[in-house]
């Protein structure tokens, strides 16, 4: 049996994501996506988000990669190994409850809003 690859990606968080869409197109791409923790702010002042898959294939993190514009921010996926994958949490939202997850959804667009205007200020894409 092949083994699985594991990728990883710091992703900018951006405002009113879909969380749930993310993760339907990962599943139907063959890939099984998970949220490392924690958030994290980089030197120019963006919060990152990591995210990790665990695919069988390649190709199949290349087509779920295809499905979002390069704006989106999941073009940039490097090799980690499976004890990265594996700490990770997969993002059902709707498995949240829902005071928390309209808190925690919340606090998401804050970021995304904050990252967006840190990418204006800045002059960025």
């Amino acid at each position: 049996m092949t083994e699985p690859l594991h990728f990883a990606c710091g992703w900018v968080i951006r405002p009113d994501t879909d969380f749930d869409a993310i993760m339907t197109t990962a599943a139907d791409s063959g890939c099984e996506l998970v949220a490392v923790a924690p958030i994290s702010m980089t030197q120019q002042g963006f919060a990152v988000m990591t995210f990790a898959i665990r695919t069988l294939e390649e190709a199949h993190l290349v087509n779920f990669i295809r499905q979002y514009p390069p704006e989106m921010g999941l073009t940039h996926w490097y090799g980690v190994p499976a004890h990265y994958w594996e700490q990770g949490t997969p993002l059902y939202v709707e498995l949240i409850p829902e005071d928390i997850r309209e808190q925690w959804l919340a606090g998401l667009n804050a970021y995304g809003q904050h990252n967006d205007a840190q990418r204006k200020k800045l002059g960025a894409p």
